[in-house]
């Protein structure tokens, strides 16, 4: 039998929880010999710079990779891989979609990538960070910074580690929201732009916001410049505006909540019965976590981006985004892996209002301090955010980051699967993951279904003693609580924990929170079944 008070002891309980806590290509050089280009176009022309470019992307394959090696998948991960392998892509988009409350871009890559290329579960981690890697080789090859400022930001938190190890829609972030920011000053060809809105729009929540502040900004400049375009682009641009706003009626048809979700939600947040952040927390929680780590750098961050934003003129394409993701965190919902999607949306800000050497060029004394400034500033997110990455990856090396893997590993060695199992919580979608079939008697589906009835949530005593199952798993964020709890209450229907399987949910320098697994075996005799 395992000693409960040895086995959920937390070897990282000292770090506090953080709940609260137009064409930009190189222009000629001049006649004369005797004016020597800019240092930023003699930089672009060196083929050493290239090379330390793909030296910078290769290291950071590097580190991605490695990390991949040690982490341990959770259940959010799980989540889609599960709807996607055991759902046509119908029932995803028009049903259960719904209750997941996200659009289905990444479950449709996961549905291809297991019914074309047969990918087990093991390969998500990589599937993701193609998808990071690809958003990343733009920062470092097409964006305007100077490579001061793109080769770090390459290893800042979100880059690296949160949107490019863990596998979820969130790793094509970067890539959609960048490219769209390369095509924002190309007012001659919408529909590319088009194209890679729909795409981002229908990636998350977040990405659809961002895409209806990208694409509101790409059409103020169109319509600056509406009375040069010729007849075929203002064409293109009328059929671009209807196909985004039929994008977004789709989404919102599909993604309409039904009463019984929203009952669900209801109802999953009674049973957590675990105190909540309020608006004003999350707030501060959000914006600290997506810039300086705490609340007054932070502010003074966007603040300070935001005033160059303006002198620039584009501070729409960056405000606009910034404060809707913001407010969708704070608001409506958000968890600590949501921090990203305000830094994401702040980088793509500035890197539309990013001057290209023409602009820099022209520029007066003002304009070129304000620029070194807000270079100063981005050095110093770069700095923090490079801090956390190598907190991060160390501990993903040195510790589980969920007890799911372990947890289907010692239900395999015991041939657990062959007989009923019952499981408990959301978390439960981790261990399904690594079965091909549904393991457990008192869920009917491998992921969980976010709507009424709200199953696998509460014991059953009447259910457990007449199903009998030789196993109980329950997933856990608080373990030491549910063992206090709940563990003499199965301990008097005949159980006894057998087995932990510990995780730390990691985020920045700090653990968010438990991700653990408590595994509970029969001891005496039940009912016959």
């Amino acid at each position: 039998m395992t000693d409960p008070t040895n086995v959920l002891r937390d070897p990282l309980a000292d770090p506090p929880a953080t709940q609260f806590a137009p064409d930009r290509s190189t222009p000629p050089a001049p006649a004369s010999s005797d004016v020597s280009p800019p240092s930023s176009l003699a930089s672009s022309v060196n083929p050493w710079w290239r090379i330390g470019d793909f030296g910078v992307l290769g290291l950071w394959i590097v580190v991605v990779s490695f990390t991949i090696q040690y982490h341990e998948k959770w259940a959010d991960e799980a989540q889609a891989w599960l709807i996607a392998r055991d759902l046509g892509l119908r029932t995803i988009w028009f049903h259960e979609l719904r209750y997941e409350g996200s659009p289905g871009l990444w479950h449709t890559i996961l549905w291809l990538a297991q019914r074309v290329f047969h990918a087990r579960y093991g390969a998500i981690g990589y599937i993701g960070a193609v998808c990071a890697t690809a958003g990343v080789a733009l920062l470092i090859f097409k964006a305007p910074f100077p490579r001061t400022i793109r080769w770090p930001l390459a290893f800042t938190y979100f880059m690296v580690y949160q949107y490019a190890v863990i596998a979820r829609p969130y790793t094509l972030l970067p890539l959609l929201a960048f490219a769209a920011a390369i095509l924002f000053r190309d007012i001659k060809h919408p529909e590319r732009m088009t194209v890679v809105l729909v795409l981002l729009a229908n990636l998350t929540l977040h990405g659809t916001i961002i895409a209806g502040c990208i694409g509101l900004g790409y059409l103020r400049e169109a319509i600056k410049s509406w009375r040069i375009l010729e007849r075929p682009v203002r064409n293109r641009y009328l059929i671009s505006i209807a196909v985004m706003a039929l994008t977004f009626v789709f989404l919102l048809v599909i993604l309409m909540p039904t009463k019984e979700y929203v009952a669900g939600l209801v109802r999953g947040k009674e049973l957590a019965q675990m105190p909540r952040p309020t608006p004003a927390q999350k707030l501060v929680a959000g914006v600290s976590g997506a810039f300086l780590d705490y609340s007054v750098p932070s502010f003074l961050f966007i603040a300070l981006a935001g005033a160059w934003c303006f002198l620039r003129g584009r501070l729409l394409t960056f405000a606009l985004p910034v404060a809707l993701t913001t407010l969708l965190y704070a608001a409506v919902h958000g968890l600590a892996h949501h921090h990203g999607t305000i830094f994401v949306a702040a980088i793509t800000g500035l890197w539309i209002a990013w001057p290209d050497p023409e602009e820099k060029n022209a520029s007066n004394k003002r304009e070129r301090w304000a620029l070194q400034g807000m270079t100063a500033l981005l050095l110093c997110l770069c700095a923090v955010n490079i801090w956390d990455s190598a907190v991060v990856i160390r501990r993903e090396y040195l510790y589980p980051y969920s007890g799911a893997e372990d947890a289907a590993k010692y239900l395999k060695s015991v041939g657990a699967d062959r007989g009923p199992i019952f499981g408990f919580t959301y978390g439960m979608a981790g261990v399904q993951a690594y079965f091909d079939h549904n393991i457990l008697a008192n869920i009917p589906t491998t992921y969980s279904h976010h709507g009424l009835p709200v199953a696998g949530e509460r014991l059953d005593v009447d259910e457990l003693e007449r199903v009998n199952p030789d196993y109980v798993v329950m997933y856990s964020n608080v373990p030491q609580v549910t063992l206090d709890v709940d563990g003499p209450v199965y301990a008097s229907l005949g159980y006894e924990m057998v087995h932990f399987s510990d995780g730390y949910y990691f985020y920045k320098s700090a653990v968010y929170e438990r991700e653990a697994y408590l595994i509970f075996h029969r001891t005496r005799p039940g009912p016959a079944r």
